[in-house]
């Protein structure tokens, strides 16, 4: 009989299957609701911003309601042939479907501070993945978690790239879902 660790790693592992995925790379997820330019401007020069070594290892999975359907395409494309970094994009029709994808993601970059973020900020950090938040949005989490929650207030390749590279040498801790 496997334990919830194990479990956990399994679906990682089936998830990750299904989204062609390495499973030596770093997933970065992208949540996204309504179109923002920005962002994917943002993901885009982060990529360039990162050693060549940890870009080589990166695997994108962009996560929307369909909204941003064509961004992702868009993004996908440019990435895959200025950077060879993959993305793989789903477009979640119900809430509940969300979940499972955060057991594919290592890490979380969440761009809105607002309740649909922190739910999304709290989901990840439940499956044992690290976010990049807001502090506004960080400082709703009332967690000892400071080791898998990063802060980047400001739109910043250079700051994002860097707390990329840092969280590109931890490994997932399915062992620690949060307490609500």
């Amino acid at each position: 009989m496997l334990n919830q660790i194990d479990k956990h790693r399994q679906k990682r592992h089936r998830k990750r299957l299904e989204a062609k995925i390495d499973a030596a790379a770093l997933v970065v997820g992208i949540s996204c609701e309504g179109s923002n330019p920005q962002l994917f401007n943002l993901i885009n020069a982060m990529l360039e911003e990162l050693p060549a070594q940890v870009r080589s290892k990166i695997h994108l999975y962009g996560i929307d309601s369909g909204n941003c359907k064509n961004a992702f395409k868009n993004l996908g494309d440019k990435i895959l042939s200025d950077y060879g970094v993959p993305l793989y994009y789903t477009a979640i029709e119900q809430q509940k479907d969300l979940p499972n994808h955060y057991f594919a993601i290592d890490v979380l970059l969440v761009s809105e501070d607002n309740e649909q973020g922190l739910t999304a900020a709290k989901s990840a950090l439940s499956f044992g993945g690290v976010v990049v938040a807001k502090s506004k949005l960080a400082a709703k989490i009332n967690l000892n978690i400071k080791d898998r929650l990063r802060i980047s207030d400001k739109q910043c390749a250079m700051e994002l790239s860097k707390h990329i590279a840092a969280l590109s040498t931890q490994r997932r801790k399915f062992d620690c879902a949060l307490a609500s």
